[in-house]
């Protein structure tokens, strides 16, 4: 079993004790950004990689395309998740994917 897959269930139950189960538009957070967990072996801290998995930059473009408010929920209180996100790693992705990210009045919303 792939260590992402493992993990996958673990991360889940600290996404949803940290985030809540929805925001207050309504979107389940906990599952958008459990999504995301092909990004993370490029955002956590220590990573080596230079790259994010093939996986990450379809759904780094799904989230902020649909749901950019969770997005800013796990940028916002990074504490919270229990996982160290190297921040200027996460700051690369959007650039690496080719992406635009959203205003960050968006945060604000």
């Amino acid at each position: 079993m792939p260590l992402m897959a493992a993990a996958e269930p673990l991360l889940m139950a600290m996404l949803s004790a940290a985030l809540g189960p929805t925001t207050s538009g309504g979107m389940n957070c906990m599952t958008v950004l459990v999504n995301m967990s092909s990004c993370l072996t490029f955002v956590e801290q220590g990573s080596n990689l230079t790259k994010p998995d093939k996986e990450c930059c379809p759904t780094l473009a799904g989230l902020l395309e649909n749901n950019p408010l969770c997005l800013c929920q796990l940028l916002g209180d990074l504490d919270k998740i229990g996982i160290q996100i190297d921040v200027n790693s996460a700051l690369k992705l959007p650039n690496m994917c080719s992406l635009e990210t959203p205003l960050v009045s968006t945060c604000a919303a």
